[in-house]
This record gives structure tokens, sequence and C-alpha cells, in this order.
């Protein structure tokens, strides 16, 4: 008797064991959504790229952060000064991070040694993997082959005169907490062959300094390439060595941007903190240059080409420009795309197929739009996209706060989709969520905001559209080296504006119709053109009044 109730004990705790084990192999992971940033080149100009966004979904189980040389001292006084006001937020990242699960690993060259006894450093000795060992190549890859360094940093990159190169540093700077759960080696071979044997595929780059380690250490992105590894860079976790009187001659933060966007082109994508903070990216103390939101969701005008190009000019004038990106995002199969909707995605990069088994994105999307929160000017080129209601009270809130705008060519239709746009989900989400099953949309942002009046546009003439300065206007600074000139837009209709406040700098004709006002100042802080066409900014006119409508609209929120 006494047998059978042990057997029968004994039988009761292997099912549940065998039940738990069943039930973990059933365990979901919570994915973490990445919103990659890189540059592309463009399939509709030669020679020319364009900025694209993809949403991806990372196991964290398979996915890690590698810092890149995050150390206590520097021998350049400013990179260790920028080191300490970065390591905070940088420590917040990698406990979040770590919380879901990610890898941690910690690659402080040079200094191994210090941790030679941690659990975390032993672990890393234990995986060897020859093949793995031969791609730890920090050497420049393939796809940089006659690309333009965008910094002169033969001076090693220091601004401080009486700074001499040393070895300065004896381990990781103690603000980044190490547990027993995490990596450390300074070996692309070692941690590689970690990663394959443990099934890591996706791999993020933080640390300094993104022109030297971080892009050429043997664990650096250039390597991680090489293996075949989904990396990315957190470009608001990084600094790079540059001194400002060396080429290209810009503000420290501006050559940071110019490195971001070479990283972007030639090796791997980017991301941003706010994936893991949910707050917005981060900014060090010293970059005081101002701020300018892009907010780019058209594919009719390709201004996710312009305005890139556009804004690496004005990065060497010492402006930052972040994106906020309409790149679609997957959305549900469709099986009756027509060949608009294919051209639409081909010309952001993401060619889609109509099998039935092919996923087609949805274009009411704007990522990164906590770019809004510490921007001095927004600038609007959005053709008819409908958002989740907590994206567009982001746009209200900026645009409520007094700051300037800049709106372009559909920007007066914005955010008018024509027509009702269902969430994904629908009515389960507004049931569990308590939110409308319907996205946001803002049809009087026009009238509202830019002032404006659209109400369509008259045919398109090989012609053009001939555009005037409005006499009297011909000093104005807005049109400071702005002549009349013909564009190849076709006219938007706008007559009768609908602001008391508005002054119109330059009109457009058509034959046999009336003229029309092409570009508006209303009230102080914001300027609307109907402009816009690919080829408007290959006018010297065109351009001068862009330049001139950021800082017109930068000096007036001052």
């Amino acid at each position: 008797m006494r047998k059978d109730l042990l057997k029968l004990m004994l039988s009761a705790v292997l099912a549940i064991f065998a039940g738990t084990l069943t039930a973990r192999k059933d365990v979901t992971v919570e994915p973490l959504r990445i919103s990659t940033q890189q540059r592309v080149p463009s399939e509709l100009e030669k020679g020319s790229l364009t900025v694209t966004n993809t949403i991806e979904n990372w196991n964290p189980t398979q996915t890690a952060i590698i810092i890149c040389d995050m150390w206590d001292k520097h021998w350049c006084n400013d990179a260790t000064a920028r080191v300490g006001e970065i390591a905070p937020a940088m420590n917040e990242v990698l406990t979040i991070a770590r919380d879901k699960g990610v890898k941690i690993v910690h690659a402080p060259s040079d200094c191994i040694d210090f941790y030679k006894n941690h659990p975390a450093r032993k672990a890393a000795t234990k995986y060897k993997d020859k093949k793995i060992a031969a791609l730890a190549d920090g050497s420049k890859l393939p796809s940089e082959k006659d690309a333009k360094w965008p910094v002169d940093q033969s001076d090693e990159g220091c601004e401080n005169r009486d700074c001499k190169p040393h070895k300065a540093w004896s381990r990781q700077i103690e603000t980044l907490s190490v547990t027993d759960k995490d990596l450390i080696s300074d070996s692309g071979a070692e941690i590689g062959a970690y990663f394959k044997k443990t099934g890591i595929k996706n791999v993020i780059l933080v640390g300094v300094h993104t022109n030297m380690c971080v892009i050429g250490r043997s664990f650096g992105l250039r390597a991680m390439k090489r293996m075949g590894m989904n990396v990315v860079l957190m470009r608001d976790m990084t600094d790079l060595m540059y001194n400002h009187e060396m080429s290209p001659f810009v503000d420290h933060f501006s050559g940071l941007d110019l490195m971001v966007e070479y990283i972007e082109t030639y090796v791997c994508p980017s991301i941003v903190s706010t994936d893991f903070t949910g707050k917005k990216q981060f900014a060090f103390k010293g970059d005081r240059r101002p701020r300018v939101a892009i907010l780019t969701a058209e594919s009719e005008y390709r201004a996710n080409q312009r305005l890139p190009e556009f804004a690496h000019d004005l990065t060497l004038k010492n402006i930052h420009c972040d994106f906020a990106l309409g790149i679609p995002i997957m959305g549900d199969v469709k099986k009756d795309a027509d060949e608009k909707l294919k051209a639409e995605y081909a010309a952001y990069g993401m060619p889609i197929d109509t099998d039935g088994k092919t996923a087609i994105p949805t274009r009411h999307n704007l990522e990164n739009l906590q770019i809004l929160e510490d921007a001095g000017l927004a600038i609007v080129f959005i053709r008819r996209r409908a958002l989740e209601s907590e994206k567009m009270q982001a746009i209200k809130n900026y645009v409520a706060s007094g700051r300037p705008v800049l709106g372009i060519r559909t920007a007066s239709h914005a955010f008018d989709a024509k027509g009702n746009v269902p969430r994904e989900g629908g009515g389960i989400v507004a049931a569990t969520e308590n939110t409308s099953d319907m996205l946001a949309q803002w049809p009087e942002f026009d009238n509202d905001v830019l002032g404006g009046n659209y109400h369509g546009h008259y045919g398109h003439l090989k012609t053009g559209t001939d555009v005037s300065l409005v006499p009297g206007m011909e000093n104005h600074p807005v049109l400071k080296g702005v002549s009349k000139f013909n564009s190849p837009n076709w006219l938007y209709q706008n007559s009768p504006l609908r602001s008391s406040k508005i002054t119109v700098l330059l009109t457009g004709s058509n034959p046999g119709v009336p003229d029309e006002p092409v570009a508006w100042i209303n009230g102080k802080n914001v300027i609307y053109t109907s402009l816009g066409h690919w080829d408007d900014w290959k006018i010297e006119s065109f351009r001068n009044l862009m330049f001139n409508s950021i800082d017109y609209l930068l000096k007036s929120n001052k």
C-alpha cells in the first residue's frame, strides 16, 4: 500500500515536472520592436540615396548589445567628459535590455585583465571557432569602396591641444553595471564564437567612438557584418573623435551626424535608445545646435530622397536633423495590390509582390515622433496619412507649443486620408484598450496651421509653373537670392487663403487660369510652399527659399 502511494506521488511529481517543461517550451517571448533607419540607393534616380525605415521584431534571447570602449578615462579630457555624461543614460538602456533577456557584452579594449576573475569574463573564454575568428576583421567592407570618409581624424580627433595620446584607461567606467549573466571580452573571435554557439543573430553596438573603435574593432560594426550578424548602431548612444578645426570644419556633434550618415549608407542601419526606454533619444548637453524634426511620408515627390540631401547640407551648417519617417510597416496580407501601390512601396525601397503570401505594408504610420519633444522646427512633407491617436496628438502638441512649422507641397493634405482608416485589429483593439477602432486624422491642419485652402490642382503642363515674387516682397529675408523661375510642379489651387495673418511671398501662374499663391508666411512661425517637386531642389532660387525659410523660422523661435 505504502509502495503504491509512493509510486502515485512520484508519478504526480513527474507529471508536474513534465508539464512544467512543456509549459516552458510553450512560453512566448515578448519581441523587441526595433525601428531601423538606413540610406539605400534610390530606384528612381541613379547615384542618389533614400532614407528608409523598417520595423523589425527581434527575439531578445537572440539579441546582444556590445559596449565598445566605455573606459574610465580617455587620454582626451573632452572624450572622458562625454563618456561620463552618456554613461548613466546608457546604463538605463542596458538594464532594460538585460531585463528583457538581451545579452550584454562589455568590451573595454586593452583592460580585460581587470576582469580576469569575473564570471562574465570566464564565460567568454569557453568559445572558439576558427571560421568566426577569420571574420573578426575591422577593415573596410567592400560596400565602402570609393566611399569618402566624412571627417578628418588625422590629428586623433581631440579638440584640446593640451592632451597627448597615451593609455589612460584601466577598466570600463563604473557607471555601467556588470552582472554575472553578462559577457566580458574585447575579442571579436570570442564574442562571435559565443554568438554562433548560443544562437544570437541581432547585435547592437553602443559606446565610443564611431569613426574609430565602434566601426573598426574586431567586434565592431564591420566585423559583425562580416560574421553575418543583423547588426545596427544605436546612434544616440555613441560619440566620435573629431576636432572641429579639421575638415569638414563643422561642430563636433555635426561631425558625429556625418559619421552616422556614413554608417547608415555603407555599413549598417541605426536605431535610437527610444526603442528600449520609450523616452526621447539622448543628446549631449554641449550640443547646442538648432534641432530640426523632419516628418516625411509621401511617395510622389521623392521626399525621402530630397529631404535627406537637404538635411546633409543643413548638417554642414551645424543644424541637427532627425527624421520621423512614414515608411510602411507590415500590415495584413492583401491579394489585390495594384501597380500604383507596388510603385509606391518600390519608391521607398520596399518592393512587394501580390502572391497572397507576402505581407503588404500599410502606409499609415510615422516612426520616431519623439524627436518633436526637443525640436526647434518641424518640417512637414506628408501626404494623406492617418495615425494612431497618440502619434497625432504628439504632432498637435508640438503645434500647440508655438514652435515653428515649415510645410512643403503635400503638407496641405498631410493628415487627410480621404476616408476612415481602420486600426490594425479594429474593434478588438478598441474593446480592450478603450480607443477608437479608426486611426486619427487632422484635415484642418491646412486651415488651422498653414492658413491654406487646398482644393485640388490644375493640369499637368509640360511648360510647368512660372513662379514670381510678389511686388514689394523683393527684400524680404525669406526671398534673399530668390528670383523668378520656372517650376516643374503642377499648380495647386489655394485661393482664397484662410488666414488674416498671411504674407504671400511667391505666386505661380499657368496659362488661362488665375494666379495662385505658392509660398507664404502665416503669422511669424509658419511657412508653407506648394512647390516641392523633386526637380525644384535643383533650382538655386528654390534651394535659397528653403535655406532662408529654415533660418527665418529658427530665429522666430528664439
